[in-house]
C-alpha cells in the first residue's frame, strides 16, 4: 500500500492518500472506485477517530481511501470547507489513471461536521461525488450555533442532481438530533433521488465505527447494533457501484512479456519449450486435474523456489 498526503490550496488544509497496490494475481482490481472521508470536529477541528480507522475499513474492501482535512477553526467560514471538499474530489478525479481509480465511482463520507460538507458537496458542489455516505450528519441551518461559523442548511439545496445517498444516525443521539437525518432524507424523497435510512435506536453522537479501536477507550463509544452501519454501507455502495468483475472462469495469460522468471504465470511458463524445468520441478501438478487452475497463477507464489525453477538466464538463452 501506497500512503502519502498531499498539501492543498487553503491553509493547514491536506489530502491523505491511501492506494492499494495493484496485483497481476487479482486483475479484476486494477481500477477501483474510491471513498472521500471528511471527518466530523464541529468545523473546530478533524477527528483522527473518523479519519483513518475509517479509511482502513474501507481499503479493506477494496476501495482506494482518501482522508481530507478541511478547513476549520477561524477558516471554517463558507464557502471555504466547500472549496477545499471540490479541490480534494477533482484532486481524486484528475489523478484517477494514475491512482488506479474510476473517476465515475468516487463517494464521499462525511461524519457529523463532515456529514454536513459531504452533504454540502453532494448538493452544492462545483463538481460532485458519485455517491454520498452521511454519518450522523449535521444538516439543518439551527445547527450552526456549535459551529464557530454559520453555515448553510443543506437539505433546502437538494436537488435532481444530489447523488444517491446513505444516511445512518442514532435515535439516542442528543447532540446532533435525529431529525437531522430525517429531514435530509425527506428532501431527498422530494426530488425522487434514490437514499437509503438507518436509524439505529441507541448510539451517543460521534460512534465513528462504533468499536472498541475507535472508542478511545470509552464504553459510551461502542454499540455492536449501531456498528453494522458499515457492512450495510458496503453493501449499498455494491448496488450503487457494482461490484468487482467476478465472471472468468480462469485468470487470463499475459504473455507480454520481456523476460521468463518465477514472477510469469505457469500458463505461459508452460507453453515455453525451454521451461521444461518448470514441469521436472512440478511433477504432480503436471499430471493433475488442477492444472488448469493453476495456471493463472505465478510461479513464486507456488513454493518453488527460484534455484528449482527456471532462472531468467537459463530461459532467455
Amino acid at each position: 500500500m501506497k500512503t502519502f498526503t498531499r498539501q492543498l490550496g487553503n491553509e493547514n488544509v491536506t489530502l491523505t492518500v491511501y492506494l492499494l497496490d495493484q496485483s497481476h494475481e487479482m486483475p479484476n482490481t486494477s481500477i477501483r472506485p474510491a471513498v472521500l472521508i471528511l471527518p466530523g470536529g464541529a468545523y473546530r477541528g478533524c477527528s483522527d477517530r473518523e479519519a483513518e480507522p475509517v479509511a482502513m475499513a474501507f481499503l479493506a474492501e477494496g476501495y482506494q481511501a482518501f482522508v481530507l482535512r478541511y478547513s476549520v477553526g477561524q477558516n471554517a467560514a463558507f464557502p471555504r470547507p466547500l472549496q477545499d471538499a471540490e479541490e480534494a474530489l477533482t484532486m481524486i478525479r484528475e489523478q484517477s489513471g494514475e491512482w488506479g481509480i474510476d473517476p465515475d465511482k468516487v463517494a464521499v463520507c462525511g461524519f457529523s461536521a463532515g456529514g454536513h460538507l459531504a452533504a454540502a458537496l453532494g448538493t452544492m458542489g462545483k463538481v460532485r461525488p458519485n455517491a454520498l455516505i452521511l454519518g450522523y450528519p449535521c444538516i439543518l441551518a439551527s445547527m450552526d450555533a456549535i459551529f464557530p461559523a454559520p453555515v448553510p442548511g443543506v437539505d433546502e439545496a437538494v436537488d435532481a442532481f444530489t447523488p444517491p445517498t446513505f444516511i445512518f444516525h442514532t435515535f439516542a443521539d442528543t447532540l446532533v438530533p435525529v431529525n437531522n437525518a430525517l429531514m435530509f432524507a425527506s428532501a431527498m424523497d422530494r426530488a425522487k433521488v434514490p437514499f437509503e435510512l438507518h436509524i439505529f435506536r441507541n448510539g451517543v453522537h460521534g460512534l465513528s465505527l462504533a468499536k472498541p479501536v475507535t472508542s478511545s477507550g470509552l464504553r459510551s463509544m461502542v454499540d455492536y447494533d449501531a456498528a453494522r452501519w458499515f457492512e450495510l454501507c458496503t453493501a449499498w455502495i455494491k448496488n450503487v457501484f457494482g461490484d468487482f468483475p467476478a465472471e472468468a472462469e480462469a485468470i487470463p495469460l499475459n504473455e507480454d512479456i520481456e523476460a521468463y522468471g518465477v514472477d510469469v504465470q505457469l500458463g505461459v511458463l508452460w507453453k515455453n519449450p525451454a521451461c521444461k524445468q518448470v514441469k521436472t520441478a512440478l511433477p504432480i501438478l503436471a499430471d493433475s486435474p488442477q492444472l488448469q487452475d493453476a495456471m493463472g497463477i505465478p510461479c513464486a507464489p507456488s513454493s518453488i523456489s527460484a534455484e528449482n525453477c527456471c532462472r531468467k538466464r537459463e530461459l532467455n538463452d
